[in-house]
């Protein structure tokens, strides 16, 4: 490919994964949800699906706009299964996640639509106290460079692995009002189609839950994104990040085996990449 369209390429997988860090699987594992981080008792199976859509028009760089009418358009659809069990007396799970995507630049005329990368994962939780409303896990989640279109820079499916560590804490603050406070930090291999190099990307993550009643919960969030500078031959591609998004959930437990989700999320800053929205429903079922 020549030195051209490898920059292309680059250039289009930044503000893919740009556009991510305002919703769902930006790499390995995505972006914990509010009470993600609340363990449910080993024997528990879940089927997530998730069905997002974002949007975005303008195209940042070190803080000031650099392309307007972008025309953005990313549909994701996600299936993650979640299996928890104990494991010397403490609870912990393994998930597998699979996201396609359909993916459009009205810009430059690019359209594709494919599986992404496969991501697996396990959390362990080294605190889990249900009557008290307080949890503490620690998770680790790898993506796997399987998914189609990885040299095209299609949002969901890099030619990189890349290694997700998380650590979340959950707490009930009262019976109306719950904090969850996770930390990320992912790291990257290099992009085996385009030879683009990126640092560690850093994130926190606060969701301030109001419990309207046991069954439907409403919060906000807050993500503060660092980090992931790209380099092509020497070159930088895209600087480093300092982005902030806010999020809105409406969650319903329809009942013990069934919950639906819904929630807006908008860049409220973005230093590099582009500023974006999204609409996300989560369907959860228990088995």
């Amino acid at each position: 490919m020549p030195h051209t369209s490898l920059r292309r390429a680059a250039l289009r997988g930044v503000a893919s994964l740009a556009l991510l860090s305002c919703a769902l699987p930006a790499a390995a594992a995505g972006l914990p949800d509010p009470g993600d981080y609340a363990a449910p008792p080993p024997g528990v199976r879940i089927l997530a699906l998730y069905a997002q859509h974002n949007w975005a028009d303008a195209f940042y760089a070190r803080g000031d706009k650099a392309v307007d009418g972008l025309d953005f358009e990313l549909d994701v659809a996600v299936a993650r299964y979640m299996h928890y069990f104990q494991v010397g007396g403490r609870t912990a799970d393994v998930e597998v996640i699979l996201p396609y995507a359909r993916q459009r630049i009205g810009l430059d005329g690019y359209r594709e639509r494919g599986l992404g990368n496969p991501s697996v994962g396990a959390t362990l939780w080294t605190h889990a106290d249900q009557t008290r409303g307080e949890y503490l896990g620690w998770a680790a989640y790898l993506s796997l460079p399987l998914g189609q279109h990885r040299d095209r820079g299609f949002a969901v499916s890099e030619d990189r692995y890349a290694l997700d560590l998380e650590v979340g804490y959950v707490r009930k603050l009262n019976d109306r009002w719950s904090l969850d406070l996770i930390g990320q930090a992912e790291f990257y291999t290099a992009d085996r189609s385009t030879d683009v190099r990126r640092r560690p990307m850093l994130r926190g993550i606060g969701h301030l839950s109001y419990h309207v009643s046991d069954k439907t919960r409403l919060a906000l969030s807050l993500r503060q994104t660092f980090g992931m500078r790209e380099r092509l031959h020497g070159e930088q591609v895209a600087g480093a990040r300092n982005d902030t998004n806010a999020m809105l959930t409406w969650a319903y437990q329809a009942s013990d085996a069934a919950q639906v989700q819904v929630q807006y999320a908008h860049d409220l800053r973005v230093r590099e990449g582009v500023r974006a929205d999204a609409l996300q429903a989560r369907l959860v079922l228990a088995f």
